[in-house]
């Protein structure tokens, strides 16, 4: 959760012991993962640093849970461009990006020296 003057401003629901795809046939990504499964930020709040703050501290989390890659799949919606530059921005790239519902990850320490 992040907190703002005692207000949730965001969420984000992940696990730390994932092999997310492998037995779908997506691609092996490298080293132990771990998987953001739900980000939410409050409208009025976004651009703010609070997306940032969450991924980094999931990423912290994984690192000192031994896992080396972290990765999300983006749920559809609205401002696609808006959520791919914020993904940009955090240090993931797409993972299959011809694939529909690609997934997006990055090497922990690229998320962690990008949020520091």
């Amino acid at each position: 959760m992040a907190e703002l003057r005692g207000a949730v401003v965001g969420a984000a629901e992940f696990q730390l012991d994932c092999d997310f795809g492998r037995d779908g046939g997506r691609p092996t990504h490298p080293g132990p993962q771990a998987w953001i499964l739900t980000m939410a930020v409050a409208e009025p709040h976004r651009g703010q640093g609070v997306g940032r703050a969450l991924v980094t501290e999931v990423a912290r989390r994984a690192r000192d849970a031994g896992r080396t890659f972290l990765a999300l799949v983006p749920q559809d919606g609205d401002d696609v461009a808006g959520r791919e530059t914020f993904f940009h921005a955090v240090g993931f790239a797409p993972i299959e990006p011809d694939r529909p519902g690609a997934a997006w990850g990055s090497p922990v320490t690229q998320i962690l020296d990008k949020g520091a």
